[in-house]
């Protein structure tokens, strides 16, 4: 588990290290009404009503595929945008650009609000307008510095910090959940290897006595064996081994003997 954490911070780290910020970088551009519409050297803010149209064919024209190929030239991640502000309904040209390089933000920002005038100009000399006629432009906001925007960095960091977290978290329930699987079945294993270990000794036990039919009871095979005594009565003692007299056996310690002597006389008398 803490291994899994562990791991989890480190993903957390590289995915925010290898995210690449975003930089933003803007300029605003107001469109002015030609100087022969001016009436006694009136104020020339007063005459911005209709130059609307204007501000959108610029958007369009900066947008168009040429100027977007020399874009991507510059920058790969670049993007931009050129409309209208939409905050406010006067003539005004918003110029975004985003991009994961400050200075290139900047770069194309610049080049954009460069074209703008340039494009204006050949729309209307397209047509024939004559300069005194012609719709000028001016900067009115212009970024000094590109700023880091968005949460790309964050965003990645989260986004793998939760992966880390669940995948910790399934590795986890998979380990318990193997190590009760493999205890459950270490101990349904042993009854069944002690019955398997008896039963088998049984089957040895009658294996053998099939084997051997022949072997029979002691008593079975020796009917005719009978006490040593009495089949021995002049056995003596193991004194003889020594050297000593041997020792007779007394007719009280064999019946047999007793029952000779007893018919001795008889057969003396005959």
């Amino acid at each position: 588990m803490v291994v899994g954490f562990l791991l989890t911070v480190g993903l957390t780290g590289v995915a925010y290290g290898l995210t690449k910020p975003t930089y933003e970088a803007t300029a605003t551009i107001l469109l002015l009404p030609p100087a022969s519409s001016a009436i006694d050297g009136a104020n020339p803010y007063l005459r911005l009503g209709g130059l609307g149209q204007v501000v959108d064919l610029i958007g369009v024209a900066l947008t168009d595929q040429a100027t977007q190929l020399e874009l991507q030239a510059i920058s790969k991640d670049v993007t931009d945008t050129v409309q209208a502000d939409p905050r406010t309904s006067s003539p005004l040209l918003l110029i975004d650009v985003k991009d994961t390089s400050p200075d290139t933000a900047l770069k194309i920002r610049d080049i954009l609000v460069s074209r703008a005038p340039q494009r204006l100009d050949e729309m209307q000399s397209t047509f024939g307008v004559v300069r005194a006629d012609r719709i000028t432009s001016m900067v009115v906001n212009l970024d000094t510095q590109a700023q880091e925007v968005g949460k790309n960095r964050l965003r990645s960091a989260v986004v793998a910090a939760g992966l880390g977290v669940a995948l910790t978290l399934i590795m986890a329930a998979l380990w318990d959940a193997n190590r009760v699987r493999r205890s459950r079945g270490v101990a349904a294993r042993l009854p069944v290897r002690s019955r398997r270990t008896l039963e088998q000794d049984s089957r040895d036990i009658v294996d053998l006595e099939q084997d051997s039919p022949d072997i029979v009871d002691l008593e079975q095979d020796s009917p005719d064996i009978v006490d040593l005594e009495q089949d021995s009565p002049d056995i003596v003692d193991d004194d003889d081994e020594t050297g000593a007299p041997p020792l007779i056996a007394s007719p009280a310690d064999s019946p047999e003997l007793e029952e000779e002597l007893a018919d001795a006389p008889d057969d003396a008398s005959r």
